[in-house]
């Protein structure tokens, strides 16, 4: 061999022996990836060809600095749109992923590393989720830390916005990744399934619901919250540490690890622990949203007994004897804002009933949502677990039962309504014009809690069914469709005609009339206890009082509010109507 060469090849053997690094390619994709990677490292490798740097959190962030040749992604880009799916931040198709990865640059050899920019851990665990579930586990580690690692390391920030070239991606959705309802309803009772709820312990336990219709959580499940797998600086856990919170568990080497949240999202990071620490493990992609909504599906749930909602009615002098007790909350749901500043009872908040609704997909005063009507009930000072007592004056009788039926259709269950209204109270009790002061708590606890209500596809499918009853609360008139006012008049086919006023006595609207009288109201109208009671009006106003009396004062067991009413039904031009009496 000329000597020339001979010296040129030993000095490449042993510079490659010299330098590891180029020996072997640190971005490549092998079996050895490790799930995480330092801001030492990633420094080294930024830049590289095949690495693909993904930045998660908000976007506002994202624009005032990221990692350099970082793109922005969110969890909506890889998740279905409420169009495609009633349930949140589900997988979407394979397409939908292949178009938003490919736009990020991600092809089938890239070295993707994803980060979060402040404080976004789950958000980018569930995109590693989708990534693995994609079948590219070997292409993504997470940087340990996220973006406040790299700069409490002293590296740099940029504005720069890459426009990476289009990546190439060939994969089918590995769907062992993920746990579907029927699946793990199948599998709750095997001994080699470990079921792992990753909501904070207020859900798992139940004393908390977090807008869902049900409380509690998957029957045999153990809680490993989420944020208990990183630190206070949000790295993760060393791996003996994360093992024993596994093995405090019950999970075994060789078992079958499913986590379920909320929504999907802070699962996601203990899926990601366990996926890390070499556990087979899935991701119940409907997670409590799904499975509380199926009533059909088991709960334990310890404080379900808790839960059950109590609407009594009281008089003044109840109101006058409590009206300073600390867990108390009077709201006074007069319409007229002047009147309460005339004179209120006193520790009472002004909350307009009409506040509580606001138009949905074009129908008018529909009922808000259970999170904002519990945002409204917070800043009125009302805190989970207190008495919450409601009144209001003339016809504003159907705002407070309104505001009853509120108040239990998101959760609370210690619900008072004054019998007599503010003309009885004020005639002779203790008033007012002085505001209260009450503690401004963080939250307020919402439960969806549909089983008191009836949807319109409810409505469709129980016409003509025997033992149930609908219950017009409208006038005569508008229930035999002579008063003309919607798209469509007359009343539901088989309901009966009970307006709410035959409930009340006839010179003040907000007293009821004895027990006996208003049961016999409905016996004569072939009402019977075993029912299955639907009840409705025009937008639900005159029905919750109606409501009221047959669930809590005559204690009926099946009664549900129609909330849409004939405002919603009558829009529908397939449903049957009936007109006369």
């Amino acid at each position: 061999m000329n000597k020339y060469i001979f010296v040129a090849v030993t000095a490449l053997i042993l510079g490659v022996l010299s330098f590891p690094a180029f020996a072997q390619d640190a971005c490549a994709v092998t079996e050895d990836t490790p799930a995480t990677v330092t801001a030492e490292w990633l420094a080294e490798h930024i830049g590289h060809q095949k690495l693909v740097l993904i930045h998660i959190g908000q976007k506002q962030e994202y624009d005032e600095g990221h990692i350099p040749g970082a793109v922005y992604m969110s969890n909506r880009d890889v998740s279905t749109t409420p169009e495609e799916s009633p349930l949140s931040l589900q997988l979407p198709t394979d397409t939908k992923l292949k178009e938003v990865f490919e736009k990020a640059g991600v092809s089938n050899n890239s070295r993707i590393v994803l980060y979060w920019g402040k404080d976004w851990v789950s958000p980018t665990t569930r995109i590693y989720f989708t990534l693995d579930a994609m079948g590219l586990k070997n292409n993504v580690s997470i940087l340990d830390g996220g973006m406040p690692a790299w700069t409490a390391a002293g590296n740099k920030l940029s504005k720069d916005v890459p426009q990476p070239a289009k990546g190439d991606l060939s994969f089918a959705t590995d769907r062992e990744r993920v746990a579907m309802a029927d699946w793990l309803s199948a599998n709750l009772n095997k001994d080699d399934v470990k079921i792992i709820d990753s909501r904070d312990e207020r859900f798992y336990d139940g004393s908390a619901v977090g807008g869902h219709p049900r409380g509690g959580h998957l029957p045999g499940s153990k809680n490993i919250p989420y944020n208990s797998i990183v630190d206070e600086e949000n790295r993760l856990k060393d791996d003996e540490t994360l093992r024993k919170m596994f093995e405090g568990a019950g999970v075994r080497p060789y078992d079958t690890v499913v986590t379920y949240c909320h929504i999907g999202q802070q699962a996601s990071l203990v899926y990601f622990a366990a996926r890390k620490l070499g556990y087979k493990v899935k991701l119940y992609d409907g997670s409590f949203q799904e499975w509380s909504a199926n009533r059909e599906l088991p709960l334990e749930d310890p404080f379900l007994d808790k839960r059950t909602a109590e609407v009594h009615v009281v008089s003044p002098e109840w109101f006058e004897a409590r009206m300073k007790d600390d867990d108390l909350r009077i709201l006074d749901v007069r319409l007229n804002v002047y009147d309460y500043f005339t004179g209120h009872i006193p520790n009472a908040v002004h909350l307009a009933d009409a506040a509580m609704r606001a138009p949905r997909q074009g129908y008018p005063a529909q009922y808000l949502e259970p999170f904002f009507s519990g945002r409204l009930l917070l800043s009125a000072g009302v805190r989970n677990g207190d008495k919450v007592a409601v009144y209001s004056d003339g016809d504003g009788v159907l705002g407070a039962t309104m505001m009853a039926y509120i108040l239990e259709r998101i959760g609370h269950n210690r619900i008072y309504f004054l019998d007599g209204g503010w003309r009885d109270y004020s005639n002779g009790h203790q008033v007012t014009q002085e505001y209260p002061e009450y503690p401004q708590m963080p939250s307020f606890d919402t439960r969806d809690n549909n089983t008191i209500a009836a949807t319109t596809e409810d409505v469709k499918n129980l016409i003509g069914k025997e033992g149930v009853k609908f219950i017009d609360a409208r006038p005569p008139g508008v229930f035999a469709g002579e008063t003309k006012i919607w798209t469509r008049n007359g009343h539901i086919p088989g309901a009966v005609n009970i307006p709410w006023k035959m409930l009340v006595e006839e010179n003040n609207p907000h007293k009821f009339k004895p027990v006996d009288k208003m049961r016999k109201v409905f016996a004569d109208k072939g009402i019977r206890e075993s029912d299955d009671i639907i009840v409705y009006c025009g937008t639900s106003r005159e029905a919750s009082l109606e409501y009221l009396v047959l669930k809590h004062v005559l204690k009926y067991p099946k009664v549900r509010l129609y909330e849409g009413s004939w405002a919603e039904y009558s829009n529908h031009k397939d449903l049957p109507v009936e007109t006369g009496n």
